[in-house]
């Protein structure tokens, strides 16, 4: 008996994805069709089109369209099934590879037979992206709906308070404190971003399922245009990801025990041979420093093991690609020189792939699957992201049968690791020099005026938060100097944000 539970193992044996590439006017068009589509998709990829009557597990990633509604019973009504497990992810990017490694856990420990995990956006269409989301609402529906997965607010009152608030405003804070820490000036900087993003566009051009695939849509991205403008420094409007897509993407994922009982063809196979997740420091004013992220190695080290295997024996990745400091920052993590760094991405990235919510890992899943199928000697390492670089999950998948049993360190033990970990002490009501940690200036306020986010160091060694008199020339500066070691001086906000000159 034992021998059998050995040879049997967490297999992908379906993948689909789905794109509606019109602007949706007046609903014409939902996120469930999309779905659907995917769902579909997935259906005839497995061969066997009565499949979803096997499914017992339904997982879906959490969405941002129809936010009122369940989104767990919409795909119940548009696909028909009624399985026993049926839950929804909390907000995150992390949240399909995340929802992959515990299927797999609960499937090879016998609670579950076949899992569809599914998601997908609706949201370019004929309203604002941000007329169409509510996160309050969306947090609200939290309370009576069952989640899966942690649903705490990605910032702290502090930290809202000085505008680090969403990703738009806070990954440019580790832009560029990784700027600093790679010893590259500003100008070095422009070009390696540059060069990030034509290969990015180069991956997604011709690929069908790619929102932008047409190949070169600029000269160069990071020069600001009446297109393009400036954004957040660094970057420009479009080095952010893309959420205004029509996108959806699916897995059906079983043991390799029923895949045979299914007859589902062995060609459609691709194993997961090793998982793991963890969260970073929580909070932004928690973190160890903002160029590194001690959780992506952590959870790298941990997913490799449990598969067996070694850095150098991954053939391919694709790390979550929000923002480009997300992608290198896990590169360096995970070890991958950066000097000769790998594709770090098999879609084209959330830039150019685009960025359908929390669903961008579904479709790189969904890649990989299709690669590995092709070239089964290979093994594919994906990572998704939540939040601020703050919640992580790793996938190792390959088209060979594992050698080893599947098992993996679980998360607590990992977390464990990453909460020991000594943060600086935040000072909010600092008063005194200070040395400037990163910085960023957003360009994104109502009223256009530039404003500064600083996060600096105290002589003390306390972190502070701070920002700039409204209208301070050190804006302008901050965009054209190397601001991060700079010296000043941070005074008490008075309930508003604390003032650095």
């Amino acid at each position: 008996m034992s021998l059998l539970k050995e040879k049997n193992h967490p297999v992908i044996i379906g993948v689909g994805q789905s794109i509606y590439r019109e602007k949706i006017m007046q609903n014409s068009i939902s996120v469930f069709d999309l779905a659907k589509m995917a769902c579909d998709a997935c259906v005839l990829d497995t061969g066997r089109q009565d499949i979803l009557k096997f499914v017992d597990s339904l997982s879906v990633v959490s969405m941002f369209s129809e936010y009122r509604e369940s989104p767990v019973a919409g795909i119940c009504e548009k696909t028909g099934i009624n399985p026993a497990m049926r839950e929804e992810a909390a907000i995150g990017g992390n949240g399909p590879q995340w929802l992959i490694n515990r299927t797999a856990d609960k499937i090879m420990a016998g609670e579950l037979k076949v899992a569809l995990i599914v998601g997908a956006e609706a949201l370019y269409r004929d309203v604002n992206f941000r007329q169409m989301v509510n996160w309050e609402k969306m947090f609200e529906r939290y309370k009576y709906d069952k989640v899966s997965g942690d649903i705490r607010r990605g910032s702290n009152a502090h930290e809202i308070l000085h505008g680090v608030s969403h990703a738009p405003h806070i990954y440019p804070l580790f832009e560029n404190a990784l700027r600093a820490h790679l010893k590259m000036s500003l100008a070095e900087h422009r070009a390696f971003l540059a060069t990030y993003f034509d290969k990015m566009e180069a991956i997604a051009s011709g690929n069908p399922y790619a929102w932008f695939n047409n190949g070169k849509r600029w000269d160069d991205i990071t020069k600001p245009t009446k297109a393009n403008p400036l954004f957040n420094f660094p970057y420009t409007k479009y080095m952010n990801p893309i959420p205004a897509v029509n996108q959806g993407a699916a897995v059906i994922i079983t043991d390799t025990d029923t895949a045979r009982k299914l007859e589902i063809p062995k060609d459609k196979w691709v194993y997961l041979h090793g998982g793991a997740e963890a969260a970073e420091k929580w909070y932004i004013s928690e973190r160890i420093s903002y160029s590194s992220s001690p959780v992506i190695r952590f959870t790298a080290e941990a997913a490799l093991k449990s598969a067996g295997l070694e850095l150098p024996d991954i053939d391919f990745f694709d790390l979550y690609s929000c923002f480009p400091c997300a992608t290198i920052i896990s590169a360096l993590e995970i070890g991958l020189p950066m000097q000769q760094l790998p594709p770090l991405s098999i879609t084209g990235g959330l830039s150019f792939f685009g960025g359908p919510g929390n669903n961008y890992t579904m479709h790189s899943i969904a890649h990989a699957v299709e690669r590995l199928r092709k070239h089964p000697e290979e093994y594919g390492f994906i990572t998704g992201v939540g939040h601020y670089l703050t919640k992580h999950s790793v996938g190792i998948y390959g088209g060979r049968e594992p050698e080893k049993a599947w098992g993996r360190e679980p998360q607590d033990a990992i977390q464990k690791r990453i909460d020991a970990l000594k943060s600086p002490v935040l000072c909010e009501n600092p008063e005194g020099p200070a040395t400037v940690e990163t910085y960023t200036v957003l360009r994104d306020a109502p009223d256009g005026i530039p404003w500064p986010i600083i996060i600096a160091r105290l002589d003390t060694g306390e972190r502070c938060f701070a920002t700039t008199m409204k209208g301070s020339e050190l804006a302008a500066q901050m965009e054209n100097e190397e601001f991060i070691g700079r010296r000043g001086h941070v005074v008490p906000g008075n309930k508003g944000p604390n003032i650095f000159k």
